[in-house]
Parts: C-alpha cells; sequence; structure tokens
C-alpha cells in the first residue's frame, strides 16, 4: 500500500471511528457533519470528498461488515457440519472484535436493511434454501423467518453480553437450533 493510500484508510478511519462514537450518542439523522468532522479532526471538504452524508458513512461500513463475513464463509464446505461451525464462529469472533460497529448495525435500527442483508449473503442464502426445499411456500418464508430472526437475536444477545460463551459454542448452539427447526 502507498502513502497515498495509507492516508486515505487513515481518514476513512478516523471518520468511522467518530461515526460510531456518535451513533452511540444520538440516531443518524441528527448527527450534523460539522460535528462529525470535529469529532474526527478533519475539515468538512475532506469528508465531502469522500462521503455526500453520514448515511454514506453507514453504507459503507455496513458494506465493509458484511463482505468480512461473506469472506469468512466462502472458504467453508457447507456439507461438513465442523466446518460450517467453525466458519459461523469466526464470523461471530470478528462481531465480538468489532462489536461498538455491530452493535451499531444490529441494535440501532440505523440501517433497516441489514438483517436481512446479512442473511442474503449468499453462502447463508443457499443454505437455508436448501434446508427449506421440500416446504410448501408458506411453511418455507414461516420457517425462515423463524430461524434468522432467532438467530439474529441470539447473535445480539450474545454481542451484549459482558461474560459470554465463546463464539465456537455460539456457533454450535444457533446452528444447533437452526437444524431442528429446519
Amino acid at each position: 500500500m502507498n502513502q497515498y493510500e495509507q492516508r486515505i484508510n487513515k481518514t476513512k478511519n478516523k471518520i468511522y471511528d467518530a461515526f460510531i462514537k456518535l451513533a452511540k450518542e444520538k440516531p443518524i439523522h441528527a448527527m450534523s457533519i460539522s460535528e462529525l468532522c470535529q469529532l474526527a479532526s478533519i475539515n468538512r471538504s475532506t469528508f465531502y470528498h469522500y462521503y455526500g452524508s453520514q448515511y454514506d458513512v453507514l453504507n459503507e461500513l455496513s458494506n465493509q461488515f458484511l463482505s468480512t463475513i461473506e469472506k469468512k464463509l466462502l472458504e467453508s464446505d457447507f456439507n461438513d457440519q465442523q466446518s460450517v461451525q467453525n466458519k459461523v464462529a469466526l464470523c461471530f469472533e470478528y462481531a465480538k472484535n468489532n462489536s461498538e460497529l455491530a452493535l451499531l448495525l444490529m441494535k440501532n435500527n440505523t440501517d433497516i436493511d441489514f438483517a436481512s442483508r446479512l442473511f442474503s449473503i449468499p453462502m447463508i442464502e443457499s443454505l437455508l434454501h436448501e434446508k427449506t426445499s421440500d416446504l410448501s411456500s408458506e411453511e418455507k418464508k414461516a420457517s425462515l423467518s423463524f430461524v434468522t430472526h432467532g438467530a439474529y437475536h441470539l447473535l445480539l444477545e450474545w454481542l451484549e453480553m459482558p461474560n459470554n460463551i465463546s463464539a465456537q459454542q455460539e456457533a454450535k448452539l444457533i446452528l444447533k437450533l437452526a437444524r431442528k427447526i429446519l
């Protein structure tokens, strides 16, 4: 990575950090670009060089988070339950290591499509649809809704708990419950 790219990454990371800090204090629509820039120690023209609004920052953070999850899952052999569990655990560890961002995206309704985008990651979507192929359309829709919302909320609760079980244990629990339902 050259110096120019390093400067861009450093600036964007300052914006990300400021955005996350502000988003914990107030809703995104109440966040001003001026206060975001002040907290990031950048000027407004620098911000507008990269983004049009605070929603663009949110979108980029959300896309990066989901892209990382997808990359971690791509190497899984979905026919091997242990491989799947290990990859899901890696995703959970990533979420835990980035818990401020994960909780912001999952809990604060800043990105109302985040849950559906998470479960629309091709590897996850494919696995879920494969497991429900023998169900009627209504049963499939209900089963997928039940599993995805349940898994989403279990993950959210796990991220919020201070002394929680390991990522491997949480992955095992969620996958076991999903298998029983599907």
